[in-house]
């Protein structure tokens, strides 16, 4: 950049380009993002400022995010902020970046017909979207969250914060099951809904992954073994145990798993009755189990 007078509408032209002759996926919006988080203004009040002058006390901060974008941090990441069922979310790179296809995962279950009271446990909280989501629809329901990284379980507990729902999540730290066998040793707790938007990518899958995912989301949240199924297995298998008489599983799996899920399902007797929903795109990424 030049030390020329920049103007709004100049920045965000000169970014998209830039970013485009680096192959970046959404070279626009990446610099309306940007450059709206910097100047503290939403995409479209940028354009209602197009012709605004933007001075060297943002220039040289928004010169570091271009930079640091060119070498594919993520988005989110460099702005600290996510969207999720309208609600803004603070992630960083201790968590996964929520994604779109998981607000299904959420909007399933505030359509299903429940009682006005629900006790709900999540598995690998992460930044604590799913949680701090459903408690947000239903603050009377009473939620625990659960994940293995205590640094992830430190933002889920800041954006529960930010969202006024702390005192409704019980966040514990620990592998799946673990922290509720803790909790209760005598093995008396149960919940109407189970819900984890688990890991299920394959360790050989590594080099397939876009360099922002791969190279700075964490791999805990993202890598299941050889063939992507460990952590679901263990759910599939682990869960009856501490689901209520016609208690939920929810969970969110890879786009061509649906077909193993099915077979792992089919091995357990305690569901009684499951379902594979579809996503927007028309594949199955969610499954719905129930326990007689």
């Amino acid at each position: 950049m030049s030390n020329k007078m920049w103007r709004v509408v100049d920045l965000l032209n000169w970014t998209s380009r830039y970013f485009e002759q680096h192959s970046l996926p959404n070279p626009r919006l990446d610099a309306e993002v940007l450059l709206g988080h910097l100047l503290e203004k939403s995409r479209l009040q940028l354009y209602l400022h197009f012709e605004m002058p933007v001075f060297q006390e943002h220039l040289t901060p928004f010169r570091e995010l271009i930079k640091k974008r060119i070498e594919h941090t993520p988005v989110s990441y460099l702005t600290n902020r996510k969207e999720f069922m309208s609600l803004d979310f603070y992630v960083d790179e201790r968590v996964l970046i929520p994604r779109p296809e998981t607000e299904q995962l959420v909007e399933t279950i505030l359509t299903a017909k429940t009682e006005d009271s629900q006790r709900l446990l999540e598995l690998g909280t992460g930044s604590g979207v799913i949680a701090t989501s459903l408690a947000v629809h239903q603050p009377e329901w009473d939620i625990i969250a659960t994940d293995i990284s205590e640094p992830a379980l430190a933002v889920a507990q800041k954006n529960a914060e930010t969202h006024a729902c702390a005192a409704q999540i019980k966040f514990l730290s620990g592998d799946l099951f673990e922290p509720i066998k803790a909790m209760d040793p005598d093995g008396k707790t149960r919940f109407d809904w189970i819900v984890c938007n688990p890991p299920y990518i394959k360790k050989a899958e590594w080099d397939t992954l876009s360099p922002d995912v791969r190279d700075y989301e964490p791999e805990i949240a993202l890598f299941a073994g050889d063939d992507g199924l460990a952590v679901i297995r263990r759910l599939i298998a682990e869960a009856p145990e501490y689901l209520t008489p016609n208690g939920r599983l929810i969970l969110e799996i890879g786009d061509a798993q649906a077909d193993a899920i099915r077979t792992l399902i089919d091995a357990e007797p305690a569901y009684c009755t499951y379902q594979l929903i579809k996503d927007y795109a028309e594949k199955e990424r969610i499954v719905l189990a129930s326990v007689s």
